[in-house]
């Protein structure tokens, strides 16, 4: 983080708030998959649970958007987080008394998500208002930084945890993780202006009115489509592909999954640095579909790979592309759209992000069936390097992230 990022207690507060609860996410989505493949043996299955944490985006994500830009911020991250602890915590306590089934894992894991649908979009669209326009680039580097790094310590921790007391108690600190995350956000000061008290329109005219300002604004209607198509090919493969291709390709164990998701987090680490330097230099949008050609080209190797070390370097290669895309996405949406819609837009993106997850996790599931996961990284790959033919539009490449877009009558 940059000096005067450290500096600002605030964002300090909500950067390790997000390290620490965001690897204890990083624990529950590296052993949900593996949990329902030692239960139930199947791919479609373990897809389709997981799927569920990816559904509430589109059931309730333009509400959430409206939601956020009403109401307390800060206080609508606590009480997702307090909601989200409680509901881990069901999962060892299932797996010790012996009710656990994929079922219930399906519906802690659906709940989780629609916690998480509230908490994201109000941490995106307090930021801007918790660091200064200078330092805005820098606070979403450090925030992709925090996450990268718990997404290094996830793994690292899952890969000893599992080994010293089991897959059960690795869900159980997931649940205190969100403890800490709740104590450290409660500690933030959050400036008056971002407590709305005006009257509002009831909700449905917010979303109506949200929906009205994309449509207004080619540019994000280009950029969230891209985001939709982009994650229909990525997502999937990530969270079953991968799990698949360790145990069938590899015939690994859960430790070698463990270790390929430290490579990738390693990477992601370094491609948030290096997003932080390009910027400064180059328009985000440029290195956010560099990012996408990228991501696609890197899942092809993982065709030509079957050895554990080998995986291990093209997932740290591939690691860095992700940064790329997404924090050059959130730089672009906080750049060009005011605070009154931010909520909204941003609840749009993780719509886009998560809704297209829950179909490509799907998919995946099915077609992981018929192909080997060694085939199915080569032929996504290549799909979703394609998909940055849609950035080639120039009124995407031209959006100006140094001025707001225009407010909608």
């Amino acid at each position: 983080m940059s000096a005067s990022i450290i500096k600002n207690r605030n964002f300090t507060f909500m950067w390790f708030g997000h390290l620490i609860s965001h690897a204890g996410d990083a624990v529950f989505m590296i052993a949900l998959p593996w949990l329902m493949l030692d239960i139930t043996g199947s791919k479609s299955l373990t897809a389709l649970v997981s799927m569920s944490a990816y559904l509430p985006a589109v059931i309730f994500g333009l509400t959430a958007g409206v939601v956020v830009d009403r109401y307390n911020r800060k206080w609508i991250m606590i009480y997702s987080d307090i909601l989200r602890a409680l509901l881990v915590a069901v999962i060892p306590i299932a797996l010790i008394y012996g009710f656990i089934s994929p079922l219930l894992i399906g519906v802690i894991t659906f709940s989780l998500s629609t916690f998480s649908t509230f908490f994201y979009p109000a941490r995106d669209s307090l930021i801007p208002h918790i660091t200064t326009s200078e330092e805005l680039p820098a606070a979403n580097s450090a925030i992709s930084v925090s996450g990268q790094m718990s997404h290094l310590l996830g793994p690292l921790f899952a890969g000893v945890g599992i080994s010293l007391f089991g897959l059960t108690h690795l869900f159980t600190a997931d649940a205190i993780s969100f403890l800490f995350s709740i104590l450290l956000i409660s500690l933030i000061r959050v400036p008056n202006r971002t407590m709305p008290d005006e009257k509002h329109p009831p909700k449905w005219q917010g979303i109506v009115e949200g929906l009205k300002y994309v449509n207004a604004h080619k540019g994000l209607r280009l950029l969230l489509l891209l985001t939709f198509v982009n994650n229909i090919f990525i997502m999937g493969p990530a969270i079953i592909g991968l799990p698949v291709f360790v145990r069938e390709v590899l015939t690994a164990n859960f430790g070698v999954l463990a270790k390929l998701e430290v490579a990738m987090a390693v990477g992601m680490i370094i491609g948030s640095f290096l997003f932080w330097k390009a910027v400064k230099k180059i328009n985000p949008i440029y290195i956010l579909l560099f990012g996408i050609v990228m991501d696609g080209i890197t899942y092809t190797f993982l065709y030509f790979v079957h050895s554990p070390f080998a995986a291990i370097i093209v997932l740290l290669i591939h690691g860095i592309g992700i940064p790329l895309i997404t924090v050059s996405r959130t730089t672009i949406i906080q750049s060009v759209v005011p605070d009154k819609f931010r909520g909204r837009i941003f609840s749009m993106n993780y719509m886009a992000v998560m809704g297209t997850t829950a179909i490509s996790v799907g998919l995946t599931g099915f077609i992981l069936e018929f192909i080997g996961a060694d085939l199915l990284f080569l032929l996504i790959g290549i799909g979703a390097a394609l998909t940055v033919i849609i950035g080639f539009n120039p009124v995407l490449r031209k959006m100006n992230v140094n001025k707001r877009l225009l407010d909608i009558d």
